[in-house]
């Protein structure tokens, strides 16, 4: 058994792979960045008393300087930018994974904890101290003029292995955690239809956005125990991913897509990472990928990583 997971976990992958994660995920995080910057700017100005420090920043009892803070921010975007382009990616790879850590950390120490940010950080966190700018990066154009033709290694593989691993594990922790604390009504009783009513019910007297077809649906309330179910299918199953196979691994990708676009649709919470498809892009040989200048129309879908 030990000796299949070690198989499984060392089996080489194209340097071009991990590159093209590299950027697909570093070129979300700047974007996040960028879209939330108000929300990022207005929590340095935050109260003292309305700090409770979570996660790495547990020990906070105060707020940062603010001034620190947006250095930090600005200094947040520089270094992906950095890490987009591979430039001194033993530095900056994992100074950008770190330091957006701390900024997303920081935010969510002035309120509602929410883990829209968890899996990006840590697919950060991997791709950030990994070999992933030995190929596609401006650090190599001199080299190989920039076609990033390196010979398939364990070392390239193991970090997108490790993407791959955590995200079954977010998924699947996220379905026990369902089926544990709900049982059996969660399947097949009112759970699910409760929770879509309240939470659109108390965003609709607080004022905050709210799903109207979230309201619109709860008083069909035979729709929601087959949700349940195929919600907890989507993430239980998530494991299947760890098979090398093609059509499972779209299949089930898609299904996660489409939960997160129902939650969005009916809840009004997005959760933008794996709505964005990048999250799921370690299951596929993204290295396949190509500019539009280079594709010329001519359309090459994502396959599975063999």
């Amino acid at each position: 058994m030990m000796n299949r997971i070690d198989q499984w976990l060392m089996r080489p992958a194209p340097a071009a792979r991990l590159a093209t994660l590299r950027i697909l995920c570093a070129s979300y995080a700047v974007i996040f960045l960028l879209v939330r910057i108000q929300s990022f700017w207005q929590a340095t100005s935050l109260p003292s008393s309305r700090v409770e420090g979570v996660g790495v920043l547990w020990f906070l009892d105060e707020r940062l300087p603010p001034s620190a803070m947006r250095v930090a921010i600005v200094a947040c975007v520089v270094l992906g930018l950095l890490v987009i382009g591979g430039i001194r990616h033993r530095v900056t790879g994992p100074l950008f994974a770190i330091l957006f850590l701390i900024v997303a950390t920081y935010r969510l120490s002035f309120g509602h904890v929410i883990h829209t940010e968890h899996l990006i950080v840590i697919h950060l966190l991997i791709i950030g101290f990994s070999p992933a700018a030995d190929a596609r990066s401006l650090g190599t154009c001199r080299r190989n003029s920039g076609r990033g033709d390196v010979n398939d290694h364990e070392r390239y593989g193991v970090p997108i292995r490790l993407m791959i691993v955590v995200l079954v594990i977010t998924y699947v922790l996220a379905g026990w955690a369902k089926i544990r604390h709900g049982g059996t009504d969660w399947l097949f009783g009112d759970v699910l239809r409760n929770q879509v009513a309240y939470d659109n019910l108390r965003k609709e007297l607080l004022g905050s956005p709210h799903s109207p077809l979230g309201g619109w649906l709860v008083r069909f309330d035979w729709l929601f125990p087959p949700a349940a179910i195929a919600t907890s299918v989507v993430e239980l199953g998530a494991i299947v991913v760890l098979a090398d196979d093609r059509r499972t691994r779209w299949v089930w990708a898609i299904g996660a897509w489409a939960f997160h676009a129902g939650v969005l649709a009916t809840m009004a919470i997005s959760f933008p990472y794996p709505l964005s498809f990048v999250a799921y892009a370690p299951l596929f040989a993204v290295e396949h990928l190509r500019p539009m200048r280079r594709r010329a129309f001519t359309r090459r879908p994502m396959v599975p990583q063999r």
